[in-house]
């Protein structure tokens, strides 16, 4: 085992500039049990507490190009709701050489469950289309939050794992949140103008009552509001507020407000070749429309090969303009019925902008009958279950003790959900593509030549100061401050892309 770095707890040698950590290292507590991934953006680890539970913990290198991607992803999981899709976050913090967090320990990603399914090529009709629609479900809990993903892919989705209070291992986690971005912003509002006090006064004087205590003795006199006190908060709601979040989204209702964040007309690529949509290719700034664009990209390579795989005869760009949605899904007349669906869940996605609400429901109708034709329901084995497991997974779920925690899934019958626009009352700025692919080319003749803007020149991901704030786990994580004010163990805002 390699020592730790000078002033460092557990590994983390940084002999020749790389970060090294072994088995029986401990971080902040978590011990290391094994290795589950590595790569540019750090490395991940499956680690232990002092309960011996069991949690995964990310690290990477505190010298990170374009800023750190732990510190954007705390900052996301802290607004995205907790009991839902996405992994629970215990705790996030930084050493001298590296950052870390950790959260909720997964399953297999969904690469991984198709590689060991029946046939690993391609997924049935009653696989595919359920797991889109959890997929799609995902994504609209995080646009519904103010988060565009900008990295949709297979190996971003992984199914949960079962603990003593819960049944998890069917339901679909989305994660990875290091190139995740907010699409509108937190705009503070000056207080409303108050009246004067003697107005104050004669509208809102409480009434005052007197109570007996509970010992018997002296009363307590009690305020109760009258109608006045009630009107004029009513009334500063109304003025203060223009849209009320749900529960968690970070926002204090009543004295925010939102709008969108204006569309740069130019941005470096976001994504993975394989997934990412058009307008990524042309480096236009990413919306909500863009992830949906991804996934069905995504929910097309469970059942057949994308057109630009394997093949170098022309650019992974090039080949996504020639080939829609119609032609991928339904090559070679293969699902002919889909088409008509297909057409206008293309066409939708084409004709959409950076700020405009995507037609998810026409998304998930057509993977539901997808689904329906298949004849599949909810509680059908996935191709990467056997019969005996599925069985094993359904006689857990109609013997669980009154501990384990039985929730309807809101995809299997989603209502409005997937309807409702969150952000309809936002005020929509004047867009046009032809505009932004103009600003984009004029951009682009005047960097040319010119060395690439630094990450302290470009706009911040985050506009509102990245705050710790205890998670349901109970671990309370430390309150950020100013840079100049930061612990070792606090993160600064991030400052990616």
């Amino acid at each position: 085992m390699s020592g730790p770095a000078a002033g460092e707890e557990g590994g983390g040698s940084d002999k020749k500039d790389e970060l090294v950590f072994n088995v029986g290292d401990t971080i902040h507590g978590y011990k290391i049990v094994k290795k589950i991934d590595e790569g540019g953006f750090g490395q991940v680890f499956k680690v232990t507490d002092k309960k011996q539970d069991v949690f995964a913990m990310k690290v990477e290198p505190s010298a990170q190009e374009g800023g750190s991607a732990i510190k954007l992803e705390v900052h996301v999981l802290q607004n995205l709701p907790t009991d839902s899709v996405f992994p629970r976050m215990v705790l996030g913090g930084r050493k001298r050489l590296f950052h870390y967090m950790v959260l909720e320990l997964l399953g297999d990603n969904l690469r991984t469950l198709k590689a060991r399914s029946t046939n690993p090529e391609v997924w049935s009709d009653g696989t595919w289309s359920r797991v889109g629609i959890q997929c799609l479900y995902a994504l609209k809990v995080m646009h519904n939050y103010g988060f565009v993903h900008r990295d949709v892919k297979p190996n971003n989705f992984a199914i949960g794992i079962n603990t003593a209070t819960e049944i998890r291992n069917r339901r679909i986690m989305l994660f990875d949140f290091g190139l995740a971005r907010r699409f509108v912003k937190q705009v503070p509002v000056a207080p409303a103008k108050r009246l004067p006090s003697t107005a104050i006064t004669a509208r809102t004087t409480a009434t005052t009552t007197t109570t007996k205590t509970k010992m018997g003795g002296s009363s307590k006199p009690k305020k109760t509001e009258n109608n006045g006190t009630k009107k004029q908060k009513e009334s500063k709601e109304k003025v203060m507020g223009r849209l009320k979040l749900p529960s968690g989204a970070g926002q204090k209702i009543g004295t925010t407000v939102y709008e969108f964040r204006i569309a740069r007309p130019h941005t470096d690529f976001r994504g993975t070749q394989q997934y990412a949509s058009p307008n990524a290719h042309a480096q236009l700034e990413l919306g909500r429309h863009d992830d949906i664009w991804s996934l069905m990209y995504m929910i097309a390579e469970m059942f057949v090969e994308l057109p630009w795989a394997f093949n170098d005869s022309m650019s992974v760009e090039d080949f996504k303009k020639q080939y829609d949605l119609p032609r991928i899904f339904c090559d070679a007349e293969k699902n002919a019925g889909m088409r008509g669906q297909l057409e206008k869940i293309d066409s939708m996605l084409k004709s959409k902008n950076y700020y405009e609400h995507p037609d998810y429901e026409c998304v998930q109708q057509f993977l539901k009958d997808v689904m329906t034709r298949a004849r599949v329901g909810w509680e059908d084995p996935y191709d990467w279950e056997t019969n005996s497991k599925s069985a094993e997974v359904v006689g857990v779920v109609k013997k669980a003790p009154s501990t384990v925690k039985i929730t309807g899934n809101e995809w299997e019958t989603p209502g409005e959900f997937f309807k409702t626009d969150m952000w309809a009352r936002l005020k929509m700025p004047s867009y046009s593509m032809e505009m932004a692919e103009k600003k984009r080319l004029a951009a682009s003749r005047a960097d040319r030549g010119k060395q690439q803007l630094s990450h302290e020149q470009i706009s911040a991901n985050q506009d509102e100061e990245l705050k710790m704030v205890k998670t349901p786990t109970g671990k309370s994580l430390k309150k950020m401050t100013s840079v100049g004010n930061l612990s070792s163990n606090e993160f600064a805002p991030s400052k990616r892309k």
